[in-house]
């Protein structure tokens, strides 16, 4: 029986996950964040912080066959910016680190984010795996950059299978991340003048895009996003949304205000809702073999709970 160890087990995409892994009598699946779950599941889960000795020696007593590491979100809300730059620069060197002690670990599944690129005007209109990100780097990018550079040198000094993807941002109706709150927000602060492209994966085939590369064992660093682009503007008329356009300094301040009522929006976000961010597929589709089930535009419609239902007419 294979031996999967899961990180980030408290978010929502890493509970789902764990949830469908259950399903295989192959798998037995151990489970490790440093806070409580939110969705329930019967794998051993282990509260344990990833820049401890302790979760280090916890990697080396599974002896996982996979290691799938989810915990890298922005948890700067939650844990504020210095500890959330530990859990994910400190933990990920601790986890690669243990990694490659791990006699018996094979294939390391990672989830990254196309925060890596940043949001900037200086960006190329379409960034492909291999784009330099521009411009001044916000804290959670440098993170992710980090996190990644730790990938490639364990990947060239030890003979494991690493496969990173760089999801756009995760949408829908379950995953409660800023994004899935803002943009479901009944009027919506935006920034006068701009009108971003945007993309995004929905939550339910960010999971099946996991699940895919634990199977496809295809090492590599690969994009993950719905097909199709969308405007913000066009974003919230599908979502029958009424837009605020703000001046800059009001929409900093609406930015606070929102984080007030527990409405956190993370800086890689707001940029974002500034300058946009397309990313290119092409890897996704050719190399992973891997096809998201909903486009872009019926990803922002199921968020919003428009999506007809198949056969509807």
């Amino acid at each position: 029986m294979r031996r999967i160890l899961v990180t980030g087990a408290a978010t929502w995409t890493g509970g789902t996950l764990i949830q469908r892994l259950e399903d295989r009598p192959d798998l037995q699946v151990f489970a490790v964040d440093d806070i409580e779950p939110s969705i329930e599941f019967s794998s051993v889960f282990e509260r344990l912080s990833l820049d401890r000795l302790d979760f280090a020696r916890y990697v080396l007593d599974v002896k996982p066959h996979t290691v799938v590491h989810l915990q890298t979100v922005d948890r700067t809300a939650e844990l504020g910016r210095a500890r959330a730059h530990e859990e994910n620069v400190v933990g990920a060197q601790a986890l690669f680190g243990a990694i490659g002690r791990s006699p018996t670990t094979e294939h390391v599944v990672v989830k990254s984010d196309s925060a890596f690129y940043g949001a900037s005007p200086r960006n190329p209109s379409v960034l492909s795996e291999s784009a330099q990100p521009r411009g001044r780097p916000d804290h959670y990018q440098r993170d992710l950059a980090e996190m990644e550079r730790f990938v490639h040198d364990v990947a060239e000094r030890h003979d494991v299978a690493y496969t990173v993807l760089r999801f756009a941002p995760i949408l829908g109706r379950r995953v409660g991340n800023p994004m899935s709150r803002y943009l479901t927000l009944p009027g919506m602060p935006t920034l006068l003048g701009f009108d971003p492209r945007l993309q995004f994966v929905h939550e339910d085939d960010a999971v099946r895009a996991i699940e895919h590369a634990l199977d496809a064992q295809t090492p590599g660093t690969f994009n993950v996003s719905a097909t199709g682009q969308l405007y913000l503007s066009r974003i919230l008329r599908l979502g029958l949304r009424l837009p605020q356009p703000l001046p800059k300094r009001a929409f900093d301040a609406a930015m606070r205000g929102l984080a007030g009522i527990g409405l956190f929006i993370p800086e890689h976000t707001q940029s974002l809702l500034k300058h946009g961010r397309v990313i290119d597929t092409t890897a996704m589709r050719d190399e992973l073999r891997f096809v998201p089930k909903l486009t872009c535009r019926q990803t922002v419609l199921a968020a919003y709970g428009r999506l007809p239902q198949r056969g509807a007419t």
